[in-house]
């Protein structure tokens, strides 16, 4: 009669660790779930803000950029020096 009692504890104590594992389980796939949900909304970000600052950094748009709003023009050829070493 111990020797079943004790067979039937162990059997709980298993069954109750079982349950443990699989809610612990659970919480951690809704974790990873919304960890790569987050991953995805910066990846998005991060695409946005690369695309913005390619278009900011366009050649064009700086040259036109300068002349417009600081007056600044692009010199003559026979006006640059260049110096070698």
């Amino acid at each position: 009669m111990k020797f079943l009692l004790v067979l039937v504890v162990i059997a709980v104590i298993s069954a109750l660790g079982v349950v443990h594992m699989k809610y612990r389980t659970r919480l951690m796939f809704s974790e990873v779930q919304r960890l790569q949900t987050e991953n995805e909304a910066y990846d998005e970000e991060m695409a946005r803000l690369q695309f913005e600052q390619n278009k900011w950094s366009e050649r064009e748009r700086v040259e036109r950029e300068s002349q417009l709003r600081l007056h600044m023009i692009l010199p003559e050829p026979t006006a640059i020096i260049s110096i070698r070493p």
